[in-house]
């Protein structure tokens, strides 16, 4: 009785904690992944946002210069001057094809000073003005070039770019460049690999107009389909229903976003508003990731989880029953030993010294047991204490490999896609640039043999001929195309070695994981890493380069590209609008420093102690996960290195590295 009393009064409020400690760890375990794939739509939503607006800047400025390349052409010139109509038709048409059919334009204007259309290259039947549009009237009232995104009454959300045309300083008339923003958004589907869909306003559309458009590009068109917007576009063949409840829902504006189900797999959807260049609400831009995948990854993960936890209970309720059976039957035998001894008094009651004896010695031997219950007890308890206290160290030693190996992961993944692209452009630009180089042999060859044609030419020809020949190659410019010939095919050559220095740089970035340990510069490490954060930094910092005389470092360079990647990043990131990022190196007998400095916000006295701990980090949800500069630590420790960060005065940080010249070479291990 004694011994199911003992065991029922632990185990039920054993179990009990067990459970509460179960359910905690499953529900922290579920936030943290819920945490994590937030975080992950949200840096989705955020890219794709930056990618399109960077996108249609990127349309914006090619369409610039090409109106810029028009605009100085002497036959366009001619042609508007003269108010030769068909030629400047004619002339557009041709550079166009060459130049700007791959750019997807989709409307060529030419208007006189007062802005009246006087050529429309694409459908020149259509001569009526337009209407008043804003990028006109800024383009008019300014005088200077003017881009932006504006939506027609007939559904058609075009990039517009509009140039006033001068002419020694003389303004002769505007020229308009123009493409749909499909397009645009083609390209983003191509890159981002994430499905989107398109909805207009109503109150911007005329119906009549709008289906009509629709029905020419072979879209299916559904005014009644919402109250207030009309669908224009969409990557992905959805029902209309599912299509209608994108826009009805609040949750695809929210950051866990709107999951749908479409034929079996999983999508999340976010909502960002469209706006035209008057910074006017036109319509909505929904994008579609297909996380089918990530959500069955996310149940094996909750059912991995249970699974442990289970375990590790189970595993401590047996224990914990084994180790009460024991201590139940040792105080059974203790309690029957008891009654033998009492039993013995009774009999031998009659001699009292001989009793007195027994007691007393019954006494000490009950003192002794009771001594060694507790001992026993003692150690049981500081057992398990020491057992709680190594899985929790090991729990925690186990997120922070697992958070390394995931970043080491990710590295590893940026690595082989820009091999593979350096590769994929490293083809194309050779062969180009060897088109190029026997395209000027041959075209010196071709100058050699016009030059002795044309003085047979002259001392053979009557003088007629070779006076119209003349005015012919004077109204052709040959002699400015001949001088001209070789300074394109130069630009030619310098643009493929920027290419082929760009392609190098990631290259050599990407050769992640090197099997060997080997001696390099470390400027060029460091020039490598500016290659590839350069457009993070471009828009944030100046850099100034402090590079002293320093000696080649036996090291892995690729983890210490990471370093300086990571450190980059984050000086970067210190800097709310514009500031200054330096990097100075120098170096004695034994070691080589890297410092590495920006006029950021600096980091908080309290806070600098904890910066190299993993997963800790002072930006905001979705900025940084608290591992770059862990990592970074332990990869200068691996170099038997060591780094250290204060505060700069005025302002900013100064992280600064010191890299024992031969720290490979006395045993670093490869990570």
């Amino acid at each position: 009785m004694l011994k199911g009393n003992i065991r029922r009064r632990v185990l039920i409020p054993l179990t009990l904690t067990f459970l509460m400690l179960t359910m905690a760890f499953f529900y922290i375990s579920y936030r943290i992944r819920m945490n994590e794939y937030v975080a992950t739509l949200q840096n989705r939503y955020e890219r794709v946002q930056n990618l399109l607006k960077n996108l249609i800047e990127s349309r914006a400025d090619t369409m610039s210069t090409a109106i810029t390349f028009i605009s100085d052409q002497k036959r366009f010139q001619r042609a508007m001057l003269g108010s030769d109509w068909e030629a400047l038709r004619h002339h557009a048409i041709v550079t166009l094809e060459k130049a700007l059919i791959h750019q997807e334009v989709s409307h060529v204007y030419f208007y006189d000073r007062n802005f009246t259309k006087i050529v429309r290259v694409y459908q020149p039947e259509k001569r009526a003005a337009g209407p008043a549009r804003f990028i006109k009237q800024q383009a008019m009232q300014s005088g200077e070039p003017f881009s932006g995104l504006e939506l027609g009454s007939g559904g058609t959300f075009s990039l517009r770019t509009i140039h006033p045309w001068k002419v020694d300083g003389q303004l002769i008339g505007y020229i308009e460049l123009g493409q749909e923003i499909g397009a645009v958004l083609q390209e983003l589907k191509t890159i981002s690999e994430i499905d989107y869909v398109v909805s207009y306003d109503k109150r911007h559309l005329e119906r009549d107009l709008w289906e009509a458009g629709m029905k020419k590009v072979g879209r299916h068109a559904d005014w009644g389909l919402l109250a207030d917007k009309v669908i224009a576009d969409q990557s992905l063949s959805l029902p209309s229903g599912m299509a209608a409840k994108l826009f009805t829902e609040p949750a695809v504006h929210k950051k866990t976003g709107l999951r749908l189900d479409v034929n079996g797999r999983i999508y999340s959807a976010r909502s960002f508003p469209l706006y035209d260049v008057t910074q006017q609400h036109v319509g909505d831009f929904v994008t579609l990731k297909d996380s089918t995948e990530e959500s069955r990854a996310f149940r094996t993960f909750l059912a991995e989880v249970g699974l442990f936890s289970l375990l590790v209970s189970g595993g401590l309720f047996c224990f914990a029953y084994r180790v009460l059976g024991n201590v139940d039957r040792q105080l059974s035998e203790n309690r029957q030993q008891l009654n033998e001894e009492f039993a013995k008094q009774a009999r031998t009651n009659r001699q009292l010294e001989s009793e007195i004896a027994e007691r007393k010695s019954a006494e000490e031997r009950l003192l002794e047991l009771n001594e060694h219950l507790e001992q026993r007890v003692q150690e049981r308890t500081s057992e398990l204490n020491s057992l709680n206290a190594a899985l929790e160290g090991a729990y925690k030693d186990l997120q922070a490999q697992q958070a390394t190996i995931v970043q080491q992961d990710k590295m590893a993944c940026i690595g082989q896609l820009a091999a593979s692209v350096a590769h994929d452009i490293n083809n194309p630009i050779g062969f180009v640039t060897g088109n190029l180089e026997v395209l000027r042999n041959y075209w010196a060859k071709m100058i050699s043999f016009l030059e002795v044609q044309e003085e047979a030419f002259v001392a053979s020809a009557p003088e007629s001929l070779r006076t119209a020949i003349e005015e012919k190659r004077r109204k052709l410019k040959i002699s400015h195309l001949v001088k001209e010939f070789d300074a394109v095919v130069a630009e030619s050559l310098e643009g493929t070695e920027r290419v082929k220095r760009i392609v190098l740089n990631l290259k050599g970035f990407s050769r992640l994981g090197e099997p060997e340990a080997r001696s390099i510069d470390i400027h060029d490490c460091l020039e490598s890493t500016l290659g590839i954060v350069w457009n993070e930094l471009r828009y944030k910092a100046d850099i100034r380069k402090n590079y002293g005389l320093v000696p080649k470092l036996y090291c892995y360079p690729q983890q210490l590209n990471q370093v300086f990647m990571n450190l980059l990043i984050n000086a970067s990131q210190a800097i709310e609008q514009w500031g200054e990022i330096s990097i100075t190196t120098w170096a004695d007998d034994e070691s080589l420093f890297v410092a590495i400095g920006d006029t950021g916000c600096g980091i908080a006295e309290e806070y600098r102690a904890r910066v190299f701990e993993p997963f800790f980090t002072t930006k905001q949800v979705g900025v940084g996960t608290g591992l770059g500069l862990h990592i970074a630590h332990e990869i200068i420790q691996r170099h038997h290195g060591e780094i250290v960060v204060k505060n700069a005065v005025p302002a900013g940080t100064v992280f600064t590295i010191r890299l024992p010249l031969h720290g490979v070479e006395l045993g670093v291990a490869h990570a």
